[in-house]
């Protein structure tokens, strides 16, 4: 990997993750314990992803210590090391975090990690989130979790900051190559199916116009530029009142809001423990008309 300047380390280690690549924690329950606030942190597989691609695989590690605090509970220190060629060496940025309740050593030695990261600029973007976030959260066991379904309601929040910032996330990590929407050759997001055989238009058969039919309307699009590659996130409302967040590969100027689409295909994906939608497949069928 070619050698890069410690302004171009700084700006790359700092870009924005993308929605997916987050990982949100109950930081407030209301009296009820029905609705809750919520903060975002990246996950540790990202970090190490970024880490890997900016500065290679061999120009960064971490280090851990841990750490005894009088009458306090038991802390894990993290150091991650970068080096630079300009320095001849290696320059290394500590911070730690408490054990956590649940695998006690484990969860100290993440969070010490993702703390560590914060020095280096990875994630630091996420503290400009001052306004609250608020979803529906549930009972498990002694505590309680974030409900299903409350996902797009945090990514839009996230989103929201990216864009008053003016600033555009990166594609999710290890996901790139799932995010490639089958497209009909000469239409952008177009999968509706060239007609069978035999059944080609006439002037004999002319075209039956009926009013189109949708199955959702975008309510909001973002697209996102990579060192590498682009992607365009989508917000799509439901008439049932459902939401859901999804990407989509490559640019989609097609996709605006209140563009009504129909032959929608989403398919779900796994990355760490967070789940999202793929937009494979669309077709627009008209826009909907502002009040």
């Amino acid at each position: 990997m070619a050698q890069k300047d410690a302004k171009t380390i700084r700006a790359e280690l700092a870009m924005p993750f993308a929605p997916e690549d987050l990982e949100w924690r109950i930081q407030y329950a209301d009296e009820k314990k029905s609705r809750g606030i919520v903060v975002p942190y990246v996950t540790n597989r990202a970090i190490q992803s970024r880490l890997d691609d900016v500065v290679g695989v061999d120009g960064w590690y971490n280090d851990y210590k841990p750490w005894h605090g009088a009458n306090k509970k038991e802390a894990q220190i993290c150091g991650i090391a970068i080096y630079f060629e300009e320095r001849g060496g290696f320059i290394t940025k500590w911070d730690g975090a408490e054990d956590s309740d649940i695998e006690p050593v484990k969860g100290g030695l993440s969070d010490s990690m993702k703390r560590a990261a914060v020095q280096w600029g990875v994630g630091r973007v996420l503290y400009s989130m001052t306004d609250p976030v608020w979803v529906n959260i549930e009972p498990r066991g002694r505590s309680w979790v974030i409900k299903r379904g409350e996902r797009p309601t945090m990514d839009s929040a996230y989103l929201a900051l990216l864009n008053k910032l003016k600033l555009q996330p990166a594609p999710p990590i290890g996901a790139q190559s799932e995010l490639t929407p089958r497209q009909a050759e000469g239409a952008s997001g177009s999968s509706a199916p060239a007609p069978a055989a035999g059944q080609e238009k006439t002037a004999q058969q002319p075209e039956r116009k009926s009013a189109p039919t949708y199955e959702c309307i975008v309510r909001a699009a973002m697209r996102q530029k990579g060192m590498t590659s682009v992607s365009t996130m989508v917000a799509l409302d439901y008439p049932d009142g459902k939401g859901i967040s999804a990407y989509a590969r490559g640019e989609h100027p097609d996709l605006v809001p209140g563009a009504k689409l129909a032959s929608v295909k989403l398919v779900t994906r796994k990355q760490d423990t967070v789940v999202f939608y793929v937009l494979e497949a669309y077709q627009v069928v008209g826009t909907q008309q502002a009040a």
